[in-house]
């Protein structure tokens, strides 16, 4: 089941959001939990029974190391947890068939998250229904945040739980319009032309490349920062507030800004899990070198097993590293920021090429321009509504600036409801004549 889908708008949330507030304060979240079950079942019932056995091993080895809390016993919880996923990212690599279990990669690291926690004492394991409410709950449950247990759990304590407050109403609302408004209207529109370039390698010529590249660009950054709104939106009507998961990436004036606001909850959970064990920037400079370039391969990996996830992260390292040894402050704003997004584009071509050949092909054909062709670049109508849609992102403010999101006591002006209506109202018109599509995410 899909947040941009007709049947979860209209018939899953309302019927949930009922349930929900019928239900006494105490089964809030056994409510929820349920509901949590039955969505991923909706999305993907063939892997359920992995998510739940995975679920159940994982509270016995929490037990476990909260009583003896020693590196053998998590390194063995890590290894567990890791198997399947690697078993599965791998047989999608051999076979290039769609068989990943749904949110395999976002639970898995939600995980080993939780029981390092749990061995470092940061953590105490509470009850079972606290547990799978932290894990399950639909909202962050197939794409994410990433989320750390102090960071849900306590919130259900919390008044705002059981009945969520004007603000929060009015923040998911405007949250939820403007996610679905850059799914539906942007992403989903903007995907055929990068298709069109990655899915023909064989017809591709200068001027697609250009559009295909650039359209992925924007493609994946309003795809993933729409699943991120509505999550946000969708938590935010059960009195719950989610981690932010994604801040202006593209408005980044170098590769660790960018890193700081692309997928933050990944970024950090690279940071904290792999990082900093592995001796940070503490120790020599070569060794810190390592440490980054191992983190982002281990990154790239997560997102995929195939040499071209793993180069895409090799190099995200290297700009990392790169960004740590040099500074460029001398550089005007305006520049670091273009120089920024152009690196992160252009890496893009990796992490979207169907293998490492295709993609080498990709950049050749990018940069041996056929001149005759690039004349009918500026006339182009695709590319002069790609790059009209590129400066109004770096122009407009983001959503969780527009929705308050951080603000204790946000006012909101009538104009911001008359604009969520309009955005909602367009985004269900485009979903009555066109089949949602999924979130790019899903595929990791």
């Amino acid at each position: 089941m899909l947040f941009n889908s007709y049947q979860f708008i209209f018939v899953f949330l309302p019927i949930a959001l009922i349930l929900y507030h019928l239900t006494p304060k105490e089964y809030k979240k056994i409510t929820l939990i349920i509901l949590s079950i039955y969505f991923y079942a909706q999305s993907n019932i063939k892997f359920l029974y992995l998510l739940l056995i995975m679920l159940s091993i994982n509270y016995l080895l929490a037990k476990i190391l909260q009583k003896y809390p020693t590196k053998l016993y998590l390194f063995i919880t890590i290894i567990i947890n890791l198997l399947p996923l690697i078993y599965y990212k791998y047989k999608l690599y051999e076979t290039a068939s769609n068989t990943i279990p749904l949110a395999i990669s976002f639970y898995t690291f939600q995980l080993i998250a939780f029981q390092a926690d749990i061995y470092n004492q940061k953590q105490k394991l509470t009850t079972l229904q606290d547990y799978l409410f932290f894990i399950l709950f639909f909202p962050q449950l197939i794409a994410g945040p990433i989320v750390h247990f102090k960071q849900i759990i306590p919130q259900t304590k919390l008044k705002t739980f059981i009945k969520p407050t004007t603000n929060y109403i009015n923040q998911a609302i405007i949250l939820f319009s403007i996610g679905l408004f850059k799914k539906v209207i942007l992403a989903d529109n903007l995907a055929p032309i990068s298709n069109k370039a990655f899915d023909h390698i064989n017809q591709l010529d200068s001027l697609l490349a250009i559009k295909g590249l650039l359209a992925y660009t924007l493609q994946i950054y309003f795809d993933f920062s729409a699943y991120s709104d509505m999550a946000l939106a969708l938590a935010l009507l059960f009195g719950i507030k989610l981690p932010i998961n994604f801040y202006s990436p593209y408005k980044a004036t170098n590769i660790v800004e960018f890193w700081r606001k692309w997928h933050i909850t990944l970024s950090n959970f690279l940071r904290d899990y792999i990082y900093i064990p592995l001796g940070g920037s503490k120790k020599s400079h070569i060794r810190t070198i390592i440490n980054l370039l191992t983190t982002m391969i281990i990154g790239g990996l997560w997102h995929g097993f195939g040499l071209n996830f793993m180069l895409w992260g090799f190099l995200h390292g290297l700009l990392l590293t790169f960004n740590h040894t040099i500074k460029f402050k001398f550089l005007p704003k305006i520049v670091s920021i273009l120089l920024t997004f152009t690196s992160v584009s252009l890496l893009w071509v990796l992490f979207r090429a169907n293998s490492l050949q295709d993609a080498l092909i990709y950049y050749q054909t990018l940069f041996s321009p056929n001149y005759q062709l690039l004349i009918t670049l500026i006339k182009d109508t695709q590319l002069i509504i790609i790059l009209f849609i590129t400066l109004t992102l770096f122009i407009l403010p983001n959503s969780i600036e527009y929705s308050k999101f951080q603000a204790k006591n946000p006012t909101f002006k009538k104009s911001q409801a008359i604009l969520s209506a309009f955005m909602l109202f367009l985004s269900l018109k485009m979903l009555a004549s066109n089949p949602p599509q999924e979130f790019v995410y899903f595929n990791f």
